[in-house]
């Protein structure tokens, strides 16, 4: 797990091709007028989802992995708290390999995402997003889908 400002984002796109690619997308992109959607980069390899929620309770929360992509979950506007935990120290609860997505049981750490800044989680990054900080906010993120084959 990754998490830093996009101000910062070039020190990151040594890792994977694609993900550099994700970063660019995000680093180049004024979100101000892009309408919530899926958005192809590179077909089913690269995508941006673009979401406008509000955010949760804890007690709403699900710790979420996936098996083929990574997740560059960046905080266009608002706030919101992101639970991260090793897939080895969790249970899995259900699985759905045909949607890239396993839903997890365990504890982790929560921590705070504010505007401006991203987190990568790689497959064995179990994440659990949108949670509330003191009270639910509408945030608008995106969210880029890179395929790690």
């Amino acid at each position: 797990m990754i998490i830093d400002r996009l101000s910062n984002a070039k020190m990151y796109t040594g890792i994977h091709p694609r993900l550099a690619e994700g970063l660019k997308y995000l680093m180049e992109t004024d979100f101000h007028s892009v309408e919530p959607g899926k958005y192809e980069i590179e077909g089913s390899h690269i995508f941006a989802l673009v979401q406008e929620y509000e955010t949760s309770h804890p007690d709403q929360g699900r710790w979420e992995s996936h098996y083929r992509y990574t997740d560059i979950q960046y905080m266009f506007s608002g706030e919101e708290r992101m639970g991260y935990a090793n897939k080895g120290h969790m249970s899995v609860k259900k699985r759905d390999e045909d949607k890239d997505i396993m839903f997890l049981e365990g504890t982790g750490d929560l921590l705070n995402v504010h505007e401006g800044a991203f987190c990568i989680f790689t497959p064995n990054d179990v994440h659990m997003p949108t949670i509330m900080i003191n009270e639910p906010r509408k945030v608008k993120k995106v969210v880029i889908k890179v395929l790690m084959d």
